[in-house]
């Protein structure tokens, strides 16, 4: 191997390392409090764990991920959500993803998102916000997944 191939492979291999350093500093990650779900913050966001929520610094943005126990299909998750965000308007329903958006129950504005995941369990996340910052409120939501 050339000494010229030989450094660029080692300059490539430094500068993906400090690349994914910094991705990762970016972010934050709240887990379901059973350890199933998961969705990525901006790492300035404060999480708290026993919550499985967190909150933007200035407190006008938040996230909370759960797994429902007592749901036991995805059509049924579909089904309660509309009912308990009644005033949330479907956006995306398909065999693997459901989103509204709409007002929480508290009157914020509010991105909903499901997801099924392995086992026949399935995560869920609300993100409120104050701000009209829908696009921030998607892409948070939209990092939900399994955990596992």
């Amino acid at each position: 191997m050339s000494k010229m191939l030989r450094a660029s492979i080692i300059t490539l291999a430094v500068c993906s390392a400090f690349f994914a350093q910094a991705l990762f500093a970016q972010e934050g990650r709240v887990v379901s409090r059973d350890g199933s779900c998961q969705i990525t913050v901006p790492s300035n966001w404060t999480v708290t764990a026993m919550l499985a929520s967190g909150t933007s610094s200035d407190k006008k943005v938040s996230a909370t991920t759960s797994s429902p126990k007592m749901i036991s299909s995805f059509r049924e998750l579909k089904q309660n959500a509309q009912l308990v965000y009644k005033n949330d308007k479907v956006t995306k329903d398909s065999a693997s993803e459901f989103e509204m958006e709409g007002k929480s129950i508290a009157g914020k504005p509010n991105f909903y998102r499901g997801i099924p995941i392995s086992g026949g369990k399935f995560c869920i996340v609300e993100v409120i916000y104050e701000n009209g910052a829908v696009a921030d409120a998607r892409k948070i939501a939209e990092s939900l997944k399994s955990a596992k």
